[in-house]
């Protein structure tokens, strides 16, 4: 009704020719609006491009279609329209939500009446939408980098070469040719069209030709037709990338698989195995004596005796196994399928292969290893159960000496859990001080008493009562827990010898051990001297005991840190003597005050006349070389009696006490019982 009451208010003679002539016309739309701007003419060309009817929008306010119809510019240019003025907007950009979108060209000039004067306003709208852009595709074909350095081809919708620049010409890319001419490998006339038809590039189509990795990249311009396809180098990217990538798998000292590749190989083995029954097997195993060779002729030494070792270790493995270095001188041998029958074959090769001396620095080294084996099984769970196993049997093996070979069981299975839950346990102990120094008198062999005591760590569970040393003495070492019990226990000795010397008006010496972890801590001597600091014990007092396996590990740095404690006034001994691996040259090597003879030894006299000679060479060695002598592990009378005939300075042993805690360490001192 709104509708046929705005067209009758318009001169019908304007209407009719307005719609004669243009009404009809593809490709141009007449909007016409009343001198209040009212619409009364919308033809269907401004139908279908704006998504709007005629009867939506005749009679309606011109500016209350926007923004629909018309930009923000549309009341001014009305206004001047009005005024008798022709506006022309080329090029103009629309947008109609959810119907489309593009470019037209609109003039708009005043109608008028038959009066003359202005009556209303004519819109005339040209979509120009395909030429702008054609123009768009011009200018993108004009910037076109046909002279770059990196090849550059044009195909068209079919999937041939139009055009190749200079870069391409080792293509041999040919006008008119298909694509995969140019390009090897199938495909690159599908990614063609495919660009084509979505109107989005493609990127990152790697090609090798001539021995060169070209990356490329595919952009369409569908309203030409072609596809521009732009080649880059990245040879060089790729090599450094796989260089990276070996890098991060393989250890670089020898070229063998990581630990990481191992664990990827050993995974998907793993895998396989489930699938058709059956499952690898690992072998895992530590050089023997390896410190003693890069300590004795160097590091670089030691790398080419690593190195040889691997070289060695590769045929052993077969063609389907992977031999890996951990680090150190720890390496591991996966057979992808193995029994533990094929695993000790293996072993057996590997122990012949190492046999050889290998020739470094001008001398030869003869070297072996221990190996523990670990075979998958249905209850297998994953890569990291078969390394534990391998490592457990490993260290079984080494626990029985050089050479040796142990295959897992559940035995150590239960043992490894068992170990697991003394270091968790320990820890926590360490936290709430259930560990604690006891003390065993030492006593002069002169006088009969009580001139020193040693410290031992005692270990009082809530649940499991008293925790025997050798359950939790190992593990602290292994853990690294040892370096935080050693210093308490040294923290503590300090104090209870301070009280003693307080609450007895008397001094006794206290030793403390010091483990090998222990010794190579940057700030032992300040533990030390705060120990020390503040609790009533002399300097002098406190003797430390160190054992001769620090020549092994780090002779240089633990004679220089052993001379620094020196300085602080305390006493060195080196326990557990003749037990190591060269005892004597140890007496010159490191600033030591004394040395106990190791309980083996004293067990054996009265029943061994060797070992009574020994304890009498040892006993006259350390006195010709101004050194104290005690003697460990005195269970008997005789024995008491054989070490004081001998001269042997002081002694500690059962026949006089063990460990006792403080409280009855001081009963002990304040009875002055003589033996």
């Amino acid at each position: 009704m709104i509708a046929r009451a705005a067209e009758a208010a318009v001169d019908a003679q304007i209407r009719d020719s307005l719609y004669d002539a243009l009404a009809g016309s593809d490709g141009v739309g007449i909007a016409m609006c009343d001198r209040e701007l009212r619409y009364v003419v919308w033809n269907r060309f401004m139908a279908e491009l704006t998504g709007l009817s005629a009867d939506q929008v005749l009679g309606r306010h011109v500016l209350e279609m926007y923004p629909h119809t018309h930009d923000a510019r549309m009341e001014e240019v009305l206004s001047r329209v009005l005024g008798g003025e022709t506006v022309s907007l080329p090029d103009q950009r629309y947008t109609v939500p959810g119907v489309r979108s593009g470019w037209v060209w609109v003039h708009y000039r005043p109608h008028h009446g038959p009066d003359g004067a202005v009556a209303g306003v004519v819109g005339i709208v040209q979509d120009v939408t395909e030429r702008r852009r054609a123009e768009e595709e011009n200018e993108r074909l004009a910037a076109f980098p046909r002279e770059s350095p990196n090849p550059v081809l044009e195909c068209d919708a079919g999937g041939r070469v139009v055009y190749a620049n200079p870069a391409a010409a080792r293509l041999a890319a040919e006008m008119g040719a298909p694509i995969e001419r140019a390009l090897p490998g199938p495909g690159h006339a599908d990614l063609v069209r495919g660009a084509l038809a979505s109107g989005a590039a493609v990127r990152g189509v790697e090609v090798r030709v001539d021995g060169r990795v070209l990356s490329w990249s595919y952009h369409p311009h569908p309203a030409l037709g072609l596809v521009h396809l732009f080649g880059e180098d990245v040879t060089a990217r790729r090599a450094m990338e796989e260089r990276l990538r070996h890098e991060a798998l393989h250890d670089p000292l020898t070229g063998l698989p990581n630990r990481r590749m191992l664990m990827e190989r050993l995974s998907a083995a793993l895998d396989r195995g489930r699938r058709r029954g059956g499952g690898p097997a690992l072998l895992f195993m530590d050089l023997d004596r390896f410190k003693l060779v890069n300590d004795s002729l160097g590091h670089p030494v030691g790398d080419q005796l690593l190195t040889a070792v691997a070289e060695r270790l590769r045929p052993c493995a077969g063609e389907a196994g992977t031999v890996a270095r951990f680090g150190g001188d720890e390496f591991a041998v996966l057979l992808e399928t193995g029994s533990a029958a094929e695993a000790l074959r293996t072993a057996a090769r590997i122990e012949l292969a190492l046999a050889a001396p290998v020739g470094l620095g001008g001398c030869e080294v003869v070297t072996s290893a221990c190996i523990g084996i670990a075979v998958a099984t249905a209850q297998t769970d994953g890569p990291e159960w078969l390394l534990r196993g391998a490592d457990a049997a490993m260290y079984r093996a080494k626990a029985r000496g050089p050479g040796g070979c142990e295959v897992y069981d559940r035995a150590m299975h239960a043992l490894a859990l068992g170990r697991l839950r003394t270091e968790t346990e320990l820890r926590r102990a360490l936290d709430r001080g259930e560990i604690t120094p006891h003390y065993q008198p030492i006593v002069s062999l002169s006088s009969g008493r009580i001139t020193g005591v040693e410290a031992l760590a005692r270990w009082r569970h809530p649940e499991r009562g008293w925790v025997q040393p050798g359950e939790f003495v190992g593990v602290a070492e292994e853990s690294g827990a040892i370096v935080e019990l050693g210093r308490r226990v040294l923290l503590q000795a300090c104090r209870d010898a301070g009280a003693w010397a307080r609450a007895l008006a008397r001094e006794v010496a206290v030793s403390v051990n010091l483990s090998v972890k222990q010794l190579a801590q940057a700030d032992l001597v300040e533990q030390v001297r705060r120990a020390l600091d503040g609790s009533g014990c002399d300097p002098a007092r406190l003797r430390l005991e160190i054992t001769e396996s620090v020549l092994v590990e780090n002779p240089e740095g633990a004679a220089a840190t052993l001379a620094r404690l020196k300085e602080l006034g305390v006493r060195v001994l080196m326990d557990d003597f003749g037990t190591g691996y060269s005892s004597l040259s140890a007496l010159h090597r490191l600033p030591v005050d004394g040395l106990k003879v190791d309980r083996s030894f004293v067990a054996a006299m009265g029943r061994d006349g060797r070992a009574g000679e020994l304890v009498a060479s040892v006993v006259a060695l350390a006195h010709a070389l101004g050194l104290e002598v005690v003697a460990e592990g005195i269970e008997r009378a005789d024995q008491l009696a054989g070490l004081r005939a001998l001269g042997c300075d002081a002694a500690q042993g059962f026949l006089f006490s063990p460990a006792v805690d403080a409280a009855a360490l001081q009963r002990l001192l304040a009875a002055d019982r003589a033996w």
